[in-house]
């Protein structure tokens, strides 16, 4: 075999490899980029495709002994309109400043609806486990949403 014919046999294969490492490297990072919008996205049993604006208030315990109240309020957004949302105190921790993780509880609609996106604004007021708390933790299904902590909460007066 002459010089020249090697050589472009050698560039040739050397170009062969560099396209077939730049697809591999391709799929990878398309692998990838498909991982990351499948986690953030809805799952089973949680249809939220985003939440944002969380606010946490805790308000004072009264002088006549009346338990503190912790209202909790966000925007979440779900796949169509009709979706019913509940929001409630689930587990609490058992430290002397404890966190507090509130669940969302959804009910898809039912018949035919628009398939578009809907946001609506939760809330939920309940009795306070405690006259402080470390932070609110809002969940829905196995997903965390937000958390809140003690110094992110608005306090009366604020």
């Amino acid at each position: 075999m002459t010089q020249p014919k090697a050589l472009i046999l050698c560039m040739a294969f050397l170009s062969m490899l560099a396209t077939t490492a730049c697809n591999a490297q391709n799929q990878s990072a398309q692998a990838r980029s498909e991982r990351e919008i499948s986690s953030s996205t809805q799952t089973d049993n949680c249809p939220v495709i985003e939440s944002s604006n969380w606010v946490a208030k805790l308000s004072r315990a009264s002088p006549d002994g009346a338990s503190p109240l912790l209202f909790v309020s966000g925007d979440l957004t779900l796949p169509t309109p009709g979706y019913s949302v509940d929001l409630k105190i689930g587990k609490v921790d058992r430290s002397a400043v404890p966190t507090v993780f509130v669940v969302i509880s959804t009910t898809p609609p039912d018949g035919m609806v628009a398939q578009v996106l809907d946001t609506q604004t939760v809330s939920m007021t309940a009795d306070a486990p405690a006259s402080r708390l470390r932070s609110v933790i809002v969940i829905c299904g196995d997903m965390r949403l937000f958390e809140i902590s003690y110094a992110m909460m608005v306090k009366d007066g604020d």
